[in-house]
């Protein structure tokens, strides 16, 4: 079971997906009745975005069966989200129910369904509270992964897995399930890239299991949402609309990985789709669940969240014997509890409350959290949260919890104890002349994002990517890992939003960037620049050196010109400059190629100065 998820696009920003948490449902799993009202309050306390409370409809799809929940506001819907089936015909109504709208964080996977919801709310009403208990028993399936999955023709290395039992599967277990799935997709897996998550009917598999690879063109197997037909791994990512959505992740394989029982049957084709003999119904009771991909860690979180949420449900796992790449046999999955040390004198530092030992445990079993005194002392505890919780990685996550489950009613503002002035630093005044002379030149200012792409901050620009530069080890948004050394990605990309308004176009961009400096503490540092833009018939060298030569006059500093070659720029037309203070940079009429990269069409000239380095 591989589907897409619905996501609420915000203008600018990544698609954020929203959940329907079903109030009656909700109350359910509690094992009492509170007011949808009270549910979606608390679920604000507790760090929840809460969009809003509403009623939805809910549809039964002719081909799949699942359930659908129609769009708001909506009486009828003729698409399916999950097998995507669309028709003419409304699809039969099969009741509604009063949901509360969250908007997901990517920080609080264990959030992410009802399931998850349900536990924490437990311990914050206080009816359930301390360490949650998760018992895995043993099975006797096995699964052995093959060394195909990390080789040269395909990269897909890591697997975990686990048997849940279900006493029964309702619509809307299937739908938070298969919800559930796709927001960890989202939150942990990076759209998949990183690690997917696979649900099948153990009733319709045959152990032992294999991991390994298939040759794209020859091997077929009938995908999920094409029942009686046969498909090559390469015909799905051309025809199937999972594989479409997904072929980035497999297309330059030479082999695709699969997941094999002991009949040869493929049951499922990560990261892309499963098999339609495989897929869980109403009817399954016992569930076989993998996770594979290319990060270790991203692959422990996605089954540690998600079984932890079906046995909140009510379901019982056990686990599955794997057999790695390299190293020993070890059974998946393990959903032992993990530790970390916190301190009460810093807690009370940093939250500025007045805890002692009782009022500190009280807060964190409060949040589902075991405390005990290291060694018998009155200041250090160990803490122990379960596997879930895949947002701790300091004591101060910890302390987050703590003020939570203190609660943030709980607090009485009070007044700093000690007065102080604050000033703006050097270079915020500096930027402020900078800006004023800037707008009195009829420029108007934009905001970028700091983390951009390689393809758009060196290779749209001519620039050879550098071997090293500022990078993000682990980017929230996938694309995202290049932190700006620079302002001209930018500025061009502003252009090429607005390339349809009036010409001219004149901008300029005040901020930051990062430069590597091996002096530095950290090996970089942030400096403080300024990149101008003029686009229409008349942007030249001449028009974008007058605003410079105007520029310099205003802070009263002399430029000194030399002509240089650069690959952004056209020969002959481009300069840098100096001043005798930090002030420098370069300007000139940017490269046609460089235009047309960003699918502008008009003269672009630019400049991008340093207006001064920032001291920490």
């Amino acid at each position: 079971m591989r589907t897409l998820f619905q996501k609420r696009l915000k203008p600018g920003v990544d698609g954020v997906p929203v959940i329907n948490v079903e109030g009656e449902w909700l109350n359910k799993l509690l094992g009492k009745e509170y007011a949808v009202e009270e549910l979606a309050d608390t679920l604000e306390q507790i760090g929840c975005d809460v969009e809003d409370i509403v009623t939805v409809e809910r549809f039964r799809c002719p081909v799949c069966g699942n359930a659908v929940e129609g769009s708001l506001g909506a009486d009828v819907t003729r698409r399916c989200n999950w097998c995507e089936h669309e028709q003419e015909q409304p699809f039969e109504r099969i009741g509604e129910s009063q949901v509360i709208r969250l908007d997901l964080l990517a920080a609080r996977p264990d959030l992410f369904d009802v399931g998850g919801i349900a536990r924490a709310l437990k311990g914050y009403f206080e009816e359930v509270v301390g360490l949650p208990k998760y018992d895995v028993g043993t099975s006797d399936l096995e699964l052995v992964v093959d060394p195909s999955v990390d080789g040269e023709d395909c990269q897909r290395p890591f697997i975990r897995c686990a048997i849940v039992e279900m006493e029964q599967i309702d619509d809307a277990t299937l739908v938070a399930l298969m919800k559930l799935q796709e927001a960890l997709h989202w939150g942990v897996g990076r759209d998949r890239k990183l690690a997917s998550i696979g649900v099948y009917d153990l009733d319709q598999i045959s152990g032992p299991l294999q991991y390994t690879t298939i040759d794209p063109d020859s091997e077929r197997f009938e995908p999920l949402g094409r029942p009686g037909e046969q498909m090559t791994g390469r015909e799905i990512l051309e025809k199937h609309p999972k594989g479409t959505a997904y072929a980035k992740l497999l297309e330059d394989h030479r082999r695709f990985p699969v997941l094999k029982d002991s009949k040869g049957v493929v049951l499922s084709m990560p990261p892309i789709i499963n098999s339609e003999s495989t897929k869980v119904s109403q009817n399954s009771r016992r569930l076989f669940i993998d996770v594979t991909g290319i990060s270790e860690s991203a692959v422990v979180k996605s089954l540690d969240t998600f079984v932890s949420s079906l046995l909140e449900m009510g379901g019982t796992a056990k686990s599955v014997s794997v057999k790695p790449l390299s190293g020993e046999t070890f059974d998946s999955p393990d959903l032992s509890p993990r530790e970390v040390e916190i301190d009460l004198e810093s807690a009370n530092r940093w939250l500025g409350l007045p805890l002692d030992q009782d009022s500190l445990k009280a807060s964190l079993n409060r949040m589902r959290l075991d405390v005990t005194p290291v060694d018998g002392s009155d200041s250090r505890f160990t803490v122990r949260y379960p596997a879930l919780r895949t947002d701790f990685k300091h004591m101060v996550d910890v302390f987050e919890d703590l003020a939570i489950g203190y609660g943030y009613k709980n607090i009485v503002p009070s007044y700093a104890g000690q007065a102080t002035t604050g000033q703006s630093r050097p270079e915020d005044d500096q930027s402020d002349m900078f800006r004023s002379v800037m707008l009195g030149l009829g420029y108007g200012e934009i905001m970028s994002l700091p983390m951009t792409t390689e393809e758009l901050h060196f290779e749209k620009f001519k620039l050879p990517v550098p071997d090293s530069y500022p990078k993000i080890a682990n980017p929230k948004l996938k694309a995202m890992t290049v932190v700006r050394t620079h302002l001209m990605t930018g500025v061009m990309e502003h252009l090429r939003e607005n390339r349809r308004a009036p010409l001219p176009l004149r901008f300029f961009e005040l901020d930051n960037v990062t430069v590597l400096d091996s002096q530095a503490e950290t090996g970089a540092r942030e400096e403080r620049h300024l990149a101008i833009v003029e686009m229409g018939k008349d942007a030249s060298y001449a028009s974008i050196r007058s605003v410079i030569d105007s520029l310099m006059f205003e802070i009263g500093a002399t430029a000194t010109f030399e002509s240089i070659t650069h690959p952004s720029f056209i020969p002959g037309r481009v300069a840098a400059f100096e001043t005798d203070s930090e002030v420098r940079g370069v300007l000139g009429e940017l490269h046609p190629e460089v235009i047309l990269n960003f699918g502008l069409d008009h003269p672009v000239a630019l400049a991008e100065l340093t207006v001064s380095k920032i001291d920490v």
